[in-house]
């Protein structure tokens, strides 16, 4: 008995999205850590803008083909080869910062971008596609916040090694050492995995999972996906959702001392798992239908993080108005408070949109059926990609603070009345997905599964 249930427990969905959480901890986790830091070997922040650009650039195209790759190769090897490929930029990395390398830094940003192509709609499909429908939000919430710890240890290891750092500039490197330790152990913990077929969930449902496939079949079903008009409507928060955070980056490195900005990477992290775990807890009360859950959460959204920019707004167009960039240290005084609370404010409610947005797509009726779930994140990620790419060259480039922080603030307002008809007009149609209907494309390249979408939007 108690290796049944032992054997249950490692199969679980829970379990499930506990590794995924892992493998995000080790490695989106610590590379958004290391960007937190700052430029590898850089006072200024263009060289690590440049290998970003480069990452999301080869994640573009990559996200796009990713979904067919995860339903070809399954979601645990994807993720496997995904993580492998994280590693190199971490070290490069670390060669820039004691070496001032740039060769081994761009290598890695391209071999970051294939790798996180793969485990970006991996990890995406697994986290959304593997819970039951009714413990979705927390699961979400449970992978993102996982995740987060990426940037707690490195915010807590950089603060550590940096709290005597009161100057801008480059980290120390072995600030370092510990985050690429971290980052090669993502690969071994995707290993633990279970394939979708094997997993138990609580109420007995299966996990909808393509038995096999072909390049054929994954065309026909993206282009099917790229037609779903409620996904569509989705694609510009995704793109723009990053934009926010690059320039967020940007403005720490450049107005804020090493132990300021390590200690912001950890407060990041800290309001960050609190973001994704309330916000997902929410997303799963029962009392409420999903609709309603659905359009309160936007709403806060949209006005917290609308507010956010308007006081980042008003922070950077007083420092831009300075004649030398500051460098604000901890106990600077009023406005260093006002400067740094609203860089943790905004990303408190940028997790709390991020959490909404992977349970939203999750939500997008027709992306249930066999393998419709790797394609949708694929898609959607890819969009993320794109929208990050652009915030990246623009950050490589010396355009100013002023100027990135005004298209940022400009990209999230166009998002709006497109979000704004998704939660809250008639477009996710629901649909039955079946074999019969795959059957048309290719009669064996489904498992024979059916799954009814509810069509009344309610639990």
């Amino acid at each position: 008995m108690a290796f049944e249930r032992l054997v249950r427990f490692y199969r679980s969905c829970l379990l499930q999205i506990i590794i995924v959480g892992l493998v995000a901890f080790c490695e989106p986790g610590i590379w958004t850590a290391l960007n937190n830091l700052g430029a590898g070997g850089n006072a200024k922040p263009y060289l690590n803008n440049a290998a970003n650009a480069l990452t999301y650039g080869l994640m573009s195209v990559g996200c796009f083909l990713a979904g067919g790759v995860t339903n070809k190769i399954t979601a645990k090897w994807t993720l496997f080869i995904g993580a492998a490929f994280y590693t190199p930029y971490a070290a490069g990395l670390y060669c820039n910062n004691r070496y001032g390398n740039e060769w081994f830094l761009l290598l890695g940003a391209a071999l970051c971008g294939i790798g996180a192509s793969l485990l970006w709609a991996s990890e995406a499909a697994i986290a959304v596609g593997y819970p039951e429908e009714e413990k979705r939000g927390r699961y979400v919430a449970i992978w993102m916040s996982i995740r987060q710890m990426g940037p707690l240890v490195g915010g807590a290891i950089s603060l550590a090694l940096n709290v005597n750092t009161a100057h801008v500039g480059k980290v120390t490197y072995t600030t370092y050492l510990g985050l690429v330790a971290i980052s090669s152990l993502g690969a071994p913990f995707a290993l633990l995995l279970s394939q979708p077929q094997d997993v138990i969930r609580s109420n007995g449902t299966k996990i909808p999972y393509m038995k096999k496939t072909s390049l054929s079949v994954e065309t026909r079903a993206i282009w099917k996906q790229l037609r779903n008009k409620y996904m569509l409507l989705l694609i510009p928060v995704f793109l723009a959702g990053q934009f926010g955070a690059t320039y967020q980056g940007n403005y720490l490195t450049t107005y804020f001392t090493v132990r300021s900005r390590a200690l912001a990477s950890f407060l990041t992290a800290v309001v960050g798992a609190a973001a994704n775990i309330s916000t997902g807890l929410f997303l799963d009360l029962k009392f409420l239908s999903r609709g309603t859950r659905s359009k309160i959460v936007y709403i806060v959204v949209l006005v917290f993080v609308t507010t956010s920019w308007v006081w980042n707004a008003v922070v950077e167009t007083k420092l831009s108005r300075m004649a030398e960039p500051p460098a604000f240290d901890l106990g600077d005084g009023p406005f260093f408070n006002s400067a740094f609370t609203v860089y943790i404010f905004f990303r408190f409610f940028y997790e709390v949109l991020q959490t909404y947005i992977y349970w939203l797509m999750a939500e997008i009726k027709g992306a249930q059926g066999d393998g419709d779930i790797a394609r949708t994140t694929g898609i959607l990620r890819s969009w993320e990609s794109i929208g990050s790419t652009i915030a990246y060259a623009v950050g490589a480039t010396h355009w100013p603070n002023l100027n990135q922080m005004a298209l940022g603030f400009a990209l999230w307002g166009v998002t709006i009345p497109f979000t704004l008809l998704a939660v809250f007009g008639n477009w996710n149609v629901a649909q039955t997905i079946g074999v019969e209907e795959e059957e048309q494309t290719d009669s064996s390249s489904l498992e024979a599964q059916r799954v009814i979408v509810n069509p009344d939007g309610k639990d």
